[in-house]
């Protein structure tokens, strides 16, 4: 296991390129799109504009790329799990991502397109360096960071599932045109590399041992409740209502049947005692 053996240096270059194959491939995926692919899928969702994606768990996939929706994630999982390291390296991820993301908007300083829409709208240009700017996607990246930190600790059947609703906000990002193709690659490519980063910061240079005391645990708890009340805060009722209909009844579904198959299993072993 990556988070109790330390991993061999010819491991960790056989690692290193699996990570280096995607990044490479997002990338050139991102330039190809920005010659070929953007400016199509811009002009054509423009022309016919739909509603497929208004669905309340539509809405729920897109609030995945948000950052407190992960951290809330991440934070449920060790209150249940105990399992502190791989909760702390989603979370250094996540941290990578902000200054990596933010440092290339500024320095590109490309608009959205739905941006764009509004100014030719209003005959305004888009300026100003606190704008928020299109490229690379931040949802996308923080989705795909955290994939790539949490997949070293997960059965490997788990993996494309991961990576499937990572690609989905991308996808989703691109679709209500607040991205064009290619900030969605490169998005995905940054978080791809921060995520691989977080696990080589905590391999080389931390050690994250699982906590000796209850009370860590426990303040999970504060976490998994404070984030709702950021969430509407910071968003609105209306987001804080779509994120309990779906992430709250996703939970409890997969707590009762944790229970159920608890139960089921008492039940068995009591049988077979009897019999």
């Amino acid at each position: 296991m990556i988070d109790k053996k330390p991993t061999s240096r010819r491991r960790l270059r056989k690692n290193d390129l699996a990570v280096l194959v995607p990044i490479v491939v997002l990338s050139l995926a991102g330039v190809l799109s920005y010659f070929l692919l953007d400016e199509c899928v811009f002009l054509k969702l423009c022309q016919q504009p739909s509603s497929w994606y208004s669905s309340k768990w539509l809405d729920a996939l897109r609030q995945l790329g948000k950052t407190l929706v992960p951290i809330w994630l991440l934070l449920l999982w060790f209150y249940v799990t105990g399992r502190l390291r791989p909760t702390l390296i989603g979370l250094l991820a996540l941290l990578l991502v902000a200054p990596t993301v933010n440092s290339l908007k500024i320095m590109v300083r490309r608009p959205r397109p739905r941006d764009v829409i509004e100014a030719q709208l209003e005959g305004q240009e888009i300026n100003g360096l606190l704008h928020s700017w299109s490229f690379p996607s931040g949802d996308t990246a923080s989705v795909f960071a955290v994939a790539t930190a949490v997949v070293p600790f997960v059965g490997w059947y788990l993996i494309p599932v991961f990576f499937t609703l990572a690609a989905g906000v991308g996808f989703l990002r691109a679709a209500v045109l607040a991205h064009y193709p290619s900030d969605v690659c490169a998005g995905a490519a940054v978080g791809i590399f921060c995520g691989w980063l977080a696990l080589q910061i905590t391999r080389r240079w931390l050690s994250l041992e699982s906590p000796r005391f209850n009370w860590c645990r426990g303040a999970a708890v504060y976490g998994v409740i404070l984030v709702p009340l950021l969430i509407g805060l910071f968003d609105g009722l209306d987001q804080l209502l779509i994120f309990l209909k779906t992430y709250g009844l996703l939970i409890v579904g997969i707590y009762v049947v944790v229970k159920a198959g608890s139960w089921s299993k008492r039940l068995r072993g009591r049988d077979a005692c009897n019999h």
